[in-house]
């Protein structure tokens, strides 16, 4: 009687905010030739049509994901494609269960989101012995490349379960999880001391630049580097000078082990900015104070200059936000803020910091765990953050956990929203989850070394996906409204009824 009466209540809260939540299916790698328009559907849809000129919407089936094609009058017409989905189950929406806390996720019961996986674990795609970063192509203008998804492998070796074996380098896989440019289980580099070092720490992360080349940087202390390759992976490129990144850096080395990378600009363009997060540089190493200021954000106006660059970076951070020795990450939101995370662990820093524009620290998620709990010695919520990501539209960031689970923030302002927080169970608790990302709908792509797998997980909801042309260029439009934090309060409110807990190993 009570549990009907409890499923009664979440329905009818439920219905009272039908569009609070956001969802996931859209048309990726649109290609027009002629008069033919080619797209890949990156999951399966409620409704898929397309419109040309403004015209009456035409229906194409959305049953199966894959790729999808249908034909113009004239090259010249412009066109959209419109898919649509309502899915009652994803990451966005609280299932009405609790997870306990966890020495390698949250450090306290958080609200359970659901669990909506669109990729499929059978398939031999999708798994990698040794994963360390994911990021998505989410540029609509850059055609074919929408969607593309890259993932960074840094060593050589067999999976279990579905056996593939891999290789120490970047893979590259469409939005459906097919075989982006056909290189199968043959890992793609060219950078011959990724081989010769044969660290764990390189590749490390990756992201997709302004110019759609991916950038990847090199944890490793015997190649410590950014290294950037095409959209296609090829042609690799040393961004940096000198290779290496001891704790005692070569005099006038401008960089050492770098996490993390965000690149802006183009170099065609006379305007490349690189950002990165790196383990060893300190000021001290450019005539600087003395201290200990590694794993910074530090930032390189290349500009038009030759590679690899040799420029003296900038500090970011106006103050040292980030422990040493941490494993941290970084991101851009689309108003200009920084987002840094590190994992700490039981450490007594915090797992989040943002910046403004400036560098000037304007949250701290250790400051706002303490003031969420009135316990001004507690330790951060969010401490086990091995890898971040900002949605493109900054509605939302999510933390990769060291469990292999996902907890993601509304965002209010740029600021995240702590109170709100949801854990998505990916499953039996295992170490180390590596690296998130989103795409341009707001799915979630995450890698795990302990599943030894690549995933995407779906916000859930209702929304309606746009992918124009209008004659000149692409944009893609979501319908989906702000995450309303009234909302997920209140179902967290009636989800302290259902409590679940997760078995560890």
């Amino acid at each position: 009687m009570i549990r009907s009466y409890r499923m009664l209540v979440l329905i009818a809260l439920m219905a009272m905010v039908p569009n609070a939540v956001n969802a996931s299916p859209f048309a990726s790698n649109v290609v027009l030739s002629g008069t033919n328009v080619s797209f890949i559907l990156n999951e399966p849809a409620d409704s898929l049509t397309y419109s040309i000129n403004g015209g009456a919407q035409v229906a194409l089936s959305g049953a199966a994901k894959g790729a999808k094609s249908f034909s113009l009058g004239a090259p010249t017409d412009t066109f959209s494609i419109y898919v649509s989905k309502n899915d009652p189950i994803g990451y966005s929406i609280p299932t009405g269960n609790t997870i306990a806390a966890d020495a390698n996720g949250l450090g306290v019961v958080t609200n359970e989101g659901g669990f909506r996986q669109i990729s499929d674990d059978s398939n031999a795609l999708n798994r990698f012995n040794s994963p360390r970063g994911v990021a998505v192509n989410n540029d609509p203008n850059s055609g074919s490349l929408f969607g593309t998804a890259y993932v960074a492998n840094s060593a050589a070796g067999n999976t279990t379960g579905v056996v593939r074996a891999v290789g120490d380098g970047l893979y590259a896989l469409h939005a459906d999880q097919s075989d982006a440019f056909g290189y199968g289980n043959t890992a793609q580099s060219g950078i011959a001391v990724w081989s010769s070092s044969a660290s764990s720490s390189a590749p490390f992360r990756v992201s997709v630049g302004k110019d759609q080349n991916v950038y990847i940087a090199d944890f490793s202390d015997a190649t410590g580097n950014v290294w950037r390759m095409s959209s296609a992976l090829t042609t690799p490129t040393q961004m940096l000078a000198g290779i290496g990144g001891p704790t005692a850096l070569p005099a006038g080395q401008n960089h050492g082990s770098t996490l993390a990378t965000w690149v802006e600009g183009s170099l065609a363009g006379g305007d490349l900015v690189m950002y990165t997060i790196d383990e060893d540089l300190t000021s001290a190493q450019f005539g600087g104070p003395a201290g200990d200021d590694r794993n910074s954000l530090w930032r390189y106006n290349i500009g038009g200059g030759s590679l690899p660059s040799s420029i003296t970076p900038t500090k970011v951070n106006t103050t040292n936000v980030l422990v040493p020795a941490a494993t941290s990450d970084m991101e851009r939101g689309k108003d200009g803020k920084f987002y840094l995370a590190q994992n700490r662990g039981a450490g007594n820093e915090p797992a989040v910091v943002v910046l403004d524009s400036n560098g000037v620290a304007i949250y701290d998620s250790l400051s706002a765990s303490r003031a969420l709990l009135a316990n001004p010695t507690s330790p951060d919520i969010l401490r086990n953050a091995q890898g971040m990501a900002i949605s493109p539209d900054q509605k939302w960031l999510a933390l990769m956990l060291n469990n292999s689970d996902v907890a993601v923030l509304p965002l209010i302002n740029g600021i995240p929203d702590l109170a709100n927080r949801l854990d998505i169970n990916t499953g039996t608790n295992v170490n180390s989850g590596r690296d998130i990302a989103f795409d341009a709908a707001d799915n979630i792509y995450y890698v795990s070394s302990g599943q030894a797998l690549l995933r995407v997980l779906s916000p859930g909801g209702q929304t309606l996906n746009t992918t124009s042309w209008d004659g000149t260029s692409f944009s893609f439009a979501s319908s989906v409204p702000e995450p309303t934090s009234c909302v997920l309060l209140g179902l967290g409110v009636l989800s302290l009824c259902f409590v679940r807990r997760k078995s560890n190993r």
